[in-house]
């Protein structure tokens, strides 16, 4: 579980920063997003690496915690 959440920390962080130079400002997307509805396709990178970071940080957290037992 510690090695899945490493991978998907990194592959979301990767994500994250492909979607942000995809976009060039991600304040300028999401302010697209709610006003208009549309998006470049940089924003589905940003959502997907954030999401991924953020699994992949709790998988870490809890494999130390099951390694730590």
């Amino acid at each position: 579980m510690f090695i899945l959440g490493i991978i998907l920390a990194i592959a979301g962080a990767g994500s994250l920063i492909y979607g942000i130079l995809q976009n060039n400002s991600v304040e300028a997307q999401f302010s697209s997003l709610f006003s208009s509805g549309s998006v470049d396709p940089g924003t589905l990178w940003i959502i997907v690496g954030v999401i991924a970071a953020v699994i992949g940080i709790v998988l870490l957290v809890a494999g130390k915690k099951k390694a730590a037992k």
